[in-house]
């Protein structure tokens, strides 16, 4: 639909595909949660289950994510999400039938706001993570690489002003006290504290940073995801999940994408570093160094700060256990 002034007043969007948390979302009618942040490319929804949903225009598939394209009467006048939907605005659902069954719904439509709309005919193209499992032998392969992949890191900082990296005042500090402390949690990885001493280590970095989502969050997201699935996949404890203490530091946004990593939910990217890791594949684990560390202004580059630094301190761990 299209203003008297030539410019357009609502849009419509395909679904392309869509996360494996969000896949019964076509099954409940009605009101389905709010807008919380809008960018050109993207929009975070608050859920009324209190689960994030992100609906953007990337290609990067996620458990969390709803990937989507401008319909074809739409894709010439779309520039920004932020043109037609607004921080508040309520998301809906609502079924439509073309089938000729009356009982079967095989096109819902999400409402965002008044002036947007996204289409999800069935069957829909589902993401879920497929995440190897850890091998020990291939995982102690990176105990020789580290300082290879510690200058792969530096590099890819150079240009990340503010990065635990190449720290500016809001992250000075924060990576070499960590680092101090990791002597002693590598002593005390198979203790019944560990998890504590863990956790309140990494408190330290959440908020902190610049960025939408702080780059201390995206230290605690790459760090957890790496550790828990080292810990269970090779039986070491418990998985370590950032408590209600992390969410009073930092915004309900990032909180949840710290939480969904460190419970296993990453995006297809992640995966493949992850995998890459359960191979023994130093240089594919290099390359998505390099591929993610372009993300954002920090944000790909503290995350796989955090999941290298994982890395490292489990085999040290494992290493000192044998």
């Amino acid at each position: 639909m299209t203003s008297i002034s030539g410019q357009p007043t609502s849009l419509l969007f395909g679904c392309q595909s869509i996360g494996s948390v969000h896949e019964k979302i076509d099954s409940n009618e009605g009101l389905f949660g709010t807008v919380l942040n809008v960018f050109d490319k993207a929009i975070n929804i608050k859920t009324n289950d209190d689960m994030l949903l992100v609906v953007g225009l990337g290609q990067v598939a996620s458990p969390l994510t709803m990937n989507v394209f401008p319909s074809a009467s739409s894709a010439v006048c779309f520039r920004s999400f932020t043109d037609f939907v607004r921080n508040g605005d309520h998301v809906s659902v609502a079924g439509k039938n073309s089938s000729k069954d009356p009982g079967i719904v095989d096109i819902a439509q999400i409402q965002l706001g008044s002036k947007s709309a996204i289409l999800m005919s069935k069957p829909l193209k589902l993401f879920e993570n497929h995440i190897l499992k850890p091998d020990l032998e291939n995982l102690l392969k990176f105990s020789e690489s580290r300082e290879h992949l510690l200058s792969v890191l530096t590099e890819c900082a150079t240009d990340r002003a503010g990065s635990l990296l190449n720290p500016d005042m809001t992250t000075e500090g924060l990576l070499p006290k960590f680092m101090n402390l990791s002597h002693d949690l590598v002593l005390d990885a198979k203790s019944s504290k560990f998890e504590e001493r863990l956790s309140r280590s990494l408190i330290g970095f959440c908020g902190r940073g610049p960025g939408f989502t702080p780059g201390g969050d995206d230290f605690i997201s790459g760090a957890l995801s790496v550790f828990n699935w080292i810990r269970l996949g090779l039986n070491l404890g418990s998985p370590i999940i950032p408590s209600l203490e992390y969410r009073k530091l930092t915004s309900w946004t990032s909180f949840k994408l710290m939480e969904s990593n460190a419970q296993g939910l990453v995006d297809i990217e992640v995966q493949d570093l992850i995998n890459s890791i359960a191979e023994g594949d130093v240089l594919r684990y290099a390359e998505a160094i390099k591929h993610i560390a372009k993300r954002g202004h920090t944000s790909g580059i503290d995350f796989v700060t955090g999941a290298t630094i994982a890395t490292c301190l489990s085999i040290d761990g494992i290493v000192q256990s044998r």
